[in-house]
């Protein structure tokens, strides 16, 4: 079995120490700038450059992430950095920005790129692009399913490209790449590597701003997944040649990397080398075949058995791991999920109720005595990391539990402690009441739950049912299994916390696991380093001069030959000559060199003498060349370094050269363009009757269902997983379209959904190929790169570029000059978009071929798009009752014929902002809206001043009459027809809540 490689975060240097200690094949970091992960430690040039020398000695590849979004006033910085990287020899880059990839093809392009999961590439033509683009590894959205890693795995392979997923820690809710929501907020970008994570913040479903939809006891976090976990799943992930396997978590503690790392090791070693673990997975994997195969109503008792034989079988591989389970669930976890991956898991993806580390569940408190401050805790079934002095315990109580302590402890100790009367068991019984009642006064926050937390400061007592010599009370008499009693520490008696029966207990902290990672470098028996293979031979030549010679494989596939020769000779012996097993035994002793001698041959027939000392320095000199060697062999050749140099070099000179941007403008006669976006028939129909303002229409396809029947479709199926679009009804609408747009004095695109997975896309090209059959034409807006020059070449069609497609500075948008016209990216800050639009001045003067520009100037943009769910069950059985409720209300209710939901539906966050909630073509996609509408009206004549002219509104959603007007108001600034003040009194009458984004603050 080929298994994949093991790829662990690196934040720091322990970080990288621990990660290479415990197993990894292959690591990646970060330099303190171009990064994912701003605010992690990171590393500087010179300790990047120590970082990828340490790795290579121990068999790991570096990879470094420049996978972040760069500003026009960044490429030259970037591209030293990039040359920098490719001069110390690393391993690959991995990049987001397409930009950065037209840098790297073009000036350096033997450095090894990967395309980051920001670039969101999800299918084949995705593969596809990548392969044409001299990019050797993708790495695939954590949205990806089953069926459709199996395919894009063979595709990419079958075009030598390899293939990593993410195995293990953090997801995002929103796909990468299109999350704006942390960036809208604040300023801080996800595509720029500061996101703040306002997903793990509080949120409320909310339908009209005005009912609030929060079932009892589900959580607030609406938007906070748990952790991915494919721990468990490792094998299915090797039989389908996964090429990597990757481990987030650059942020956090250096035991996080350690312990999860050091167990994913094991468990791909068992894969490979246990005999047991493997005949275990043959067993489950024959049994499915078995059971996958079987028809007819005959064979049910027996697909029941074998069932059952699985589910037995997987039990069994289970407790095997149970000790790597437990480790990883310590060392943090949001709850573990297997994401996308695994098909009907998705509703189990998110975590409403705590979007932070919750530790081991170990059990529940069996009874609590607030005379003895004991806690008697009934331990969960087979655990194996049980509490002891020192270790962190955190209880987790509801307030809908029953408190059944104080009457518990009335009837069970009624016997013996019927002196409740003295003060001071009067006052512990008050204090208990007090907490009690304090919590009661909390109910009114559904889901409402209270932790306390604690290390334990005395000795734990366990009490195990099955020992002959434990002598149970009464109020034990039912126990079965183990029973550990714990001590509240001193310090913490005076909190007011009740202790219910059956308030959940979990293991936050394990000293002996911190402690086994703090030893990890001085016991190398806990060591899972690949160490190279060396062949010694050793001989004295005819003058009597030692040499040493050794062939080293490296995990590269490379081979080091190397030879040094003493220095002296050696003498005729007077009393006793060396032996060869001296000889040997000082040329092994290596330390904590990461080599494996499997051979070594002595050939000495001579009577000769040498000190020791001799023999070592030999040995050491040796070993120092070694070294040199291996890290030489990683190092691009100098011939290929100075034309990367000379390339670089004549890059930065062209991005230093500038021009008159604002003369440039002024010669130059525009003809300015007005855009909007709709997703309506009906108001399409209306726009048509009467001249329009606008130069171009985007029509995205709505979809043919309603916000809750389309939750209820996801609910009942249990999977978010994704459908094959209505193709009739989607032909029927563009066809209908064409028809209303003939002889109009606008342009008409369709608007593709920004998201094709394998059956949108297959849908699509559905779709294109129906309407040419019908000599229907209609070109298309996307940012799905790869499926764009596929649907270009095939029919025919301009394309134009939506914003997610990220378009940063003049080498994005160079390399994507396909394109008919682009949307600048919302997120960039005036100052940036004059720096792109001199550059894109200065290529024009050249005759460059590029596209026509576009900015977003006023709309809700897209703060996520996700594939995971927003709607639980429970909440869409408080939705459909308060439907029902409102149509009794209603008599004439009707449904409305435009697509614009007859509720809104709506995120409120912790400053009463309201964010909307959309369904596009993709039923398997939700979009959440920004809070606050962009406008960018008062900026119309700067934005003309530097060069843009066109203009967009995305008015989706949105009335005939918001539509009309806003369209009137700003093609009246446009055109210079309106005073600003005129136009601005017609906008705040539609749009309550305005901003300009990162526009006029930048990002930060």
């Amino acid at each position: 079995m080929k298994l994949p490689e093991l790829l662990a975060p690196v934040g720091s240097a322990e970080h990288l120490k621990l990660a290479i200690l415990s197993g990894a094949n292959s690591i990646y970091l970060s330099g303190e700038n171009f990064g994912a992960r701003k605010f992690a430690e990171n590393f500087t040039v010179p300790e990047i450059r120590e970082a990828v020398k340490y790795a290579h000695l121990h068999n790991v590849k570096v990879y470094v992430t420049v996978n972040i979004l760069i500003k026009e006033g960044e490429l030259e910085k970037v591209a030293n950095y990039l040359l920098e990287l490719y001069k110390m020899g690393v391993d690959a880059v991995l990049i987001q920005d397409v930009g950065l990839v037209k840098i790297i093809n073009e000036n350096i392009p033997k450095l090894t790129i990967h395309a980051s999961t920001q670039m969101n590439l999800h299918n084949i033509e995705g593969i596809k692009w990548a392969s044409e683009h001299n990019i050797k590894r993708v790495v695939l959205p954590r949205e990806t399913e089953m069926n459709e890693l199996k395919e894009i795995i063979d595709y990419a392979h079958s075009l030598g490209i390899e293939i990593e997923i993410f195995a293990h820690g953090a997801l995002c809710y929103s796909y990468s790449g299109h999350c704006l929501l942390s960036s809208m907020q604040g300023g801080r970008s996800g595509n720029r590597g500061t996101c703040a994570q306002p997903c793990r913040e509080k949120y409320e479903l909310n339908i009209n701003k005005s009912k609030k939809i929060n079932p009892k006891n589900e959580g607030d976090y609406l938007l906070s997944p748990r952790d991915l976990s494919l721990f468990e799943h490792l094998d299915e992930i090797a039989g389908l040649e996964v090429d990597s396997i990757k481990i987030e978590g650059r942020m956090r503690s250096n035991d996080y990397v350690a312990t999860v790392v050091k167990n994913y090791r094991k468990r791909l070693n068992k894969l490979r080398y246990d005999k047991t673990s493997q005949a275990l997975n043959r067993n489950i994997k024959e049994l499915e075949r078995k059971s996958k195969g079987k028809k007819g109503r005959s064979t049910d008792l027996k697909k029941a058995q074998e069932k059952e034989n699985i589910a037995k079988l997987k039990q069994e591989q289970k407790l095997q791991n149970l000790e790597s389970l437990e480790e990883l669930e310590l060392v943090f976890n949001r709850e573990f999920t297997t994401g996308h991956l695994i098909p009907k898991n998705n509703p189990m993806i998110m975590n409403r109720k705590k979007p932070g580390h919750q530790g081991l569940y170990i059990g529940k408190i069996h009874r609590y005595n607030p005379q003895t401050e004991e806690i008697h805790i009934l331990l969960k079934d087979n655990l194996i990391h049980i509490p002891e002095k020192g270790d962190g315990i955190l209880i987790e109580t509801n307030p809908n539990l029953e408190n059944d302590n104080n009457r518990n402890n009335e009837e069970n100790s009624s016997k013996d402690n019927k002196r409740l009367k003295s003060k001071q068991d009067k006052r512990a019984k008050r204090k208990e009441k007090r907490a009690k009642k304090e919590i009661n006064q909390d109910k009114h926050s559904e889901g409402f739950l209270q932790t306390y937390g604690f290390d334990i400061s005395s000795k734990p007592v366990l009490k195990d049912s099955k020992d002959k010599h434990w002598r149970k009370r009464e109020k034990d008499k039912d126990i079965e299994g183990k029973l550990l009693v714990i001590k509240r520490v001193r310090e913490n008696r005076k909190i007011n916390f009740p202790l219910p029966n059956g308030s959940k207990v979990y293991l936050t902290k394990k000293n002996s696991l911190l402690n086994e990672v703090k030893d990890l470098h001085h016991k190398k028996e806990n060591h899972y380093i690949k160490k190279s293979l060396l062949e010694l031979y050793f001989r004295i030549d005819s003058n009597n001069y030692p040499h040493l010679k050794g062939n080293l494989k490296l995990d590269n596939g490379k081979v080091i030959t190397l030879k040094v020769k003493g220095e002296t000779p050696w003498e005729e012996a007077i009393k006793k000559p060396i032996s060869n097993e001296t000889i040997k035994k000082q040329l092994m002793k290596i330390g904590d060199l990461p080599y494996y001698i499997e051979k070594i041959t002595i050939n000495n027939n001579k009577s000769l003498f040498s000190p020791i000392s001799e023999i070592n320095e030999l040995r050491r000199r040796f070993f120092n060349e070694l070294e040199e060697e291996i890290i030489a062999s990683y190092m691009p050749k100098e011939e290929d370094v100075k034309i990367a140099e000379e390339n670089i070099n004549g890059l930065n000179e062209d991005l230093r050269k500038r021009i008159d941007l604002k003369s440039k403008v002024e010669s130059i006669e525009n003809d300015y363009k007005l855009s909007a976006y709709i997703n309506s028939l009906e108001i399409l129909k209306e726009l048509s009757k009467e001249e329009s303002v606008f130069d171009r229409i985007y029509l995205e396809i709505p979809p043919n269902k309603d916000f809750e029947e389309i939750n209820q479709e996801i609910i009942e199926n249990k999977s978010l997983q994704e459908h094959e679009l209505n193709i009739s009804y989607c032909v029927n609408f563009l066809k209908e379209a064409i028809e209303i747009s003939k002889d109009q004095d606008y342009e008409l695109i369709w608007k593709l959904p920004d998201i094709a997975h394998k059956q949108s896309k297959e849908s699509i090209i559905k779709i294109m190929g129906i309407l040419k059959k019908m000599n229907l034409h209609i070109d298309i807006m996307t940012s799905l790169i790869g499926l764009d020059d596929s649907l270009k070449d095939k029919f025919d069609v301009e394309l134009y570029g939506n914003y997610p497609i990220n378009a940063y500075n003049i080498e994005t948008l160079l390399e994507l000059n396909n394109y008919k016209t682009l949307s600048i990216s919302p997120e960039i800050y005036k100052k940036n978009i004059k720096d792109l639009m001199e550059d894109y001045y200065k290529e024009m003067s050249k005759d460059t071929s590029l596209p026509e520009l576009e900015l977003l100037v006023h709309g809700n943009i897209e703060s996520m798009v996700t594939r995971k769910e927003l709607i639980s069950k429970k909440q869409l059985k408080l939705i459909n009752k308060y439907n029902q409720k409102q149509r009794k209300l209603n008599k004439n209710f009707k449904e409305s014929e435009y697509y614009i939901d007859t509720n809104e539906y709506y995120l409120k966050n912790r400053r009463d902002q309201y964010y909307p909630i959309k369904t596009n073509l993709n039923e398997d996609n939700i979009i959440i809206l920004n809070c606050e509408e962009l406008c960018l009206i008062e900026d119309i004549d700067y934005l003309k001043s530097i060069g843009i002219y066109n203009f967009s509104i995305d008015a989706r959603w949105k009335s005939l009459d918001y539509i009309k007007d806003i369209g009137k108001a700003y093609r009246a600034i446009i055109d210079g027809e309106s005073t600003l003040e005129e136009s601005k009194e017609v906008i705040d009458e539609h749009c309550p809540a305005l901003t300009k984004a990162n526009f006029e603050k930048g990002l930060k």
